[in-house]
C-alpha cells in the first residue's frame, strides 16, 4: 500500500478513567493493559504495513512533549498541534492540511489513540481492505461486529456489499448512522443483524475528505485551504490562530460521515476495545474474580478491579469492580 498513511488522534482532557488519567497525561499515555501505552500500541499494530515517516499524530500543544517521549521515531514535523479543542472534525482538518500539503494522494486511515485492538492480523486485514476502498473514492469506516446490545456506542446499519478488487474482507456500503441507542432498540439492532458499533477509525483520500468538508462544513473547508497554502512558510502559526475559531465545532461523524452519500464500512471481528470507563478496562485486562495492580487480600469479595500499585489492598466482602 505504497500511498497509505496514519493519522493518530491524540486529543483528549484526562476525565475518563480519573483518578489514574489526568488532564496533564491522559489515558493513552498510560500502560493501562501492557507495558507499552495505549498511543505507542496504537503505533505499533500498523508499523508492519505503514512506514514511521507516513505516521502523523494531531494533538494539543501540552501533549507535544509526551508524544515526542513515547514514539521517539516519529518526526518533530509530523506532530499537527491544534491550538485548543474544537471537535474531531477540526483536528482531523488540521491534519488534512498538513497531509495534503505533503502528499495530496495519500490515502490515510484516522485511528483514535486510546483503544485495544487485540487481533492485530486481523485489523490489518480490514485496513487494507479499508485503503482498497478509500482508493475507489469511498470514505471508509471500520464497524466493529457487536458483541452485546451495548448503549455506550453509536451504530452503522450496512446495506449492499461492494465490489472492491484487492479487499481481502468484505465492504458494504453505508445505509445509515444511529446515534447511541436505548436498550431496546440495541436489542433489535443485534437481532436483525447488519448492524455494526461505531469505532470512530476512518480511512479515506485526502482529497475525498476535503471535498466531504467542502460540501458539509464550509467553514472549516476555508480555514483548511488557508492553513495548507500556509504551511512551510513563516505564515503558519498566524494563520492558524486567525482561521481556528473559524472552524466548525463538531465531529467527523456529525458533521460529514452522516451526510456524504459516498460512504462505506468494513465489517471488523478485531478484539476491539474502547477504554471509556473503568469497567470496560476491567473487563479487558480482569481475567479472574478478582485482579489488582499490587498486593491484593480478599474474604468474601468477587469480580473487583482495583488499581492500587505498589500498595497492599484487602477486600473483605465486596463484588462491585
Amino acid at each position: 500500500m505504497p500511498r497509505l498513511y496514519v493519522l493518530v488522534l491524540s486529543g483528549g482532557a484526562g476525565t475518563r478513567l480519573w483518578p489514574r488519567s489526568r488532564r496533564e497525561r491522559p489515558k493513552q499515555f498510560l500502560d493501562l493493559v501492557g507495558e507499552r501505552t495505549l498511543l505507542q500500541d496504537t503505533v505499533d499494530r500498523v508499523t508492519e504495513i505503514v512506514p514511521n515517516e507516513r505516521i502523523f499524530v494531531v494533538a494539543p500543544p501540552e501533549h507535544r512533549a509526551l508524544i515526542h517521549e513515547q514514539l521517539p521515531e516519529l518526526r518533530t514535523d509530523h506532530v499537527v498541534v491544534e491550538p485548543y479543542p474544537r471537535g474531531n472534525a477540526a483536528a482531523v482538518g488540521l491534519a488534512m492540511a498538513a497531509l495534503a500539503a505533503f502528499d495530496p494522494d495519500a490515502v490515510v486511515a484516522v485511528l483514535p489513540s486510546d483503544h485495544v485492538v487485540e487481533k492485530r492480523g486481523e485489523f490489518r486485514r480490514v485496513l487494507i481492505a479499508a485503503t482498497a476502498a478509500a482508493e475507489r473514492g469511498y470514505l471508509v469506516t471500520i464497524g466493529i461486529t457487536p458483541a452485546s446490545a451495548d448503549t455506550g456506542f453509536g451504530y452503522i446499519q450496512a446495506g449492499e456489499r461492494l465490489e472492491i478488487e484487492g479487499a481481502p474482507v468484505e465492504v458494504r456500503a453505508v445505509k445509515r448512522f444511529v446515534e447511541k441507542p436505548k436498550r431496546d432498540a440495541a436489542e433489535r439492532m443485534l437481532e436483525e443483524g447488519g448492524h455494526y458499533w461505531n469505532s470512530g477509525m476512518f480511512v479515506w483520500r485526502v482529497e475525498e475528505i476535503l471535498r466531504g468538508y467542502q460540501a458539509h462544513l464550509p467553514a472549516t473547508a476555508k480555514a483548511i485551504a488557508a492553513l495548507r497554502d500556509a504551511i512551510g512558510t513563516p505564515r503558519y502559526e498566524s494563520v492558524l490562530t486567525e482561521v481556528w475559531e473559524e472552524t466548525d465545532r463538531t465531529t467527523i461523524d456529525y458533521g460529514i460521515a452522516e451526510k456524504a452519500e459516498n460512504v462505506a464500512v468494513v465489517p471488523a471481528d478485531i478484539g476491539w476495545h474502547d477504554l471509556g470507563s473503568w469497567a470496560r478496562l476491567a473487563g479487558v485486562v480482569q481475567r479472574g474474580d478478582n485482579w489488582s495492580s499490587g498486593d491484593l487480600v480478599t474474604e468474601d469479595a468477587h469480580d473487583n478491579y482495583v488499581w492500587a500499585a505498589g500498595k497492599l489492598v484487602a477486600l473483605v466482602g465486596s463484588s462491585t469492580s
